[in-house]
């Protein structure tokens, strides 16, 4: 049994992507990293990096999608004809390939050998914290569950934080796990193209419910508030040397 850290997503639009890894081998070191990324983008300075075609999709993840989350906020967002994705037509086409995390993440795990059992799944972005204990919390996949992160404040972060300001939500947020990093099985993520082929699979958080627990029938999941930050949503210049 072994754990990976998987890293997905398009460097090319991160310009500290390279500095964010660093910070992520300081915190994930002892672990082995792979990475993905799609064809015909710049190829990122990483070694073990997956490149495969995009998805093309043929149908709108949020409109047409034919497993619909039980949740106010994706509500919120499709009712007709008010929902807010009607409302702003940037937002409306962004979500045509917001399941391309689930899709890149799914090619990069099934490419891994099969020794890794335990997944640390980040973005090209995700800013991870010298100063929190997240042994502790990938302990937690030993007893079947997954762990989401989110960072706390969407503008003008003061970072990734410490164990002191974690919150801790459980997974009282109905139908969504957070995925700015996923700690999580391997054997739970399955299914993934079969859900994109039928036109069922969901983006977004609602997506890593979905693959990771809706499919399953349980809700063994733990979303927590802090413990990351995106760098686009990090006080800037961006201070590493205090995270």
């Amino acid at each position: 049994m072994k754990t990976a850290v998987c890293i997905s997503g398009i460097a090319s639009f991160v310009p500290e992507y390279e500095k964010v890894i660093e910070q992520a081998k300081k915190v994930f070191g002892e672990y082995d990293f792979f990475y993905q990324q799609w064809e015909g983008y710049d190829k990122p300075n990483v070694p073990n990096c997956l490149y495969v075609p995009e998805p093309k999709w043929n149908y709108h993840i949020m409109r047409d999608v034919k497993v619909k989350p039980d949740c106010d906020i994706f509500r919120k967002y499709t009712n007709v004809p008010n929902g807010k994705m009607y409302r702003k037509e940037k937002l409306f086409k962004q979500f045509w390939h917001s399941g391309n995390q689930q899709m890149s993440h799914h090619y990069l795990v099934e490419s891994l050998p099969k020794e890794y059992t335990k997944i640390i799944r980040l973005r090209f972005d995700t800013i991870v914290s010298t100063k929190i204990d997240y042994k502790k919390y990938l302990k937690m996949l030993d007893e079947g569950y997954t762990v989401g992160w989110y960072s706390k404040g969407a503008k003008d972060s003061e970072g990734p934080g410490t164990d002191e300001t974690l919150e801790l939500r459980g997974n009282d947020i109905k139908w969504r796990v957070f995925d700015h990093m996923l700690f999580h099985n391997r054997d739970r993520f399955k299914n993934v193209k079969e859900l994109f082929d039928k036109q069922e699979l969901n983006g977004s958080e609602w997506g890593w419910y979905q693959i990771l627990h809706h499919q399953w029938g349980d809700k063994k999941y733990c979303n927590i508030l802090g413990g990351t930050s995106l760098c686009k949503w990090t006080r800037q210049p961006l201070t590493w040397h205090q995270y």
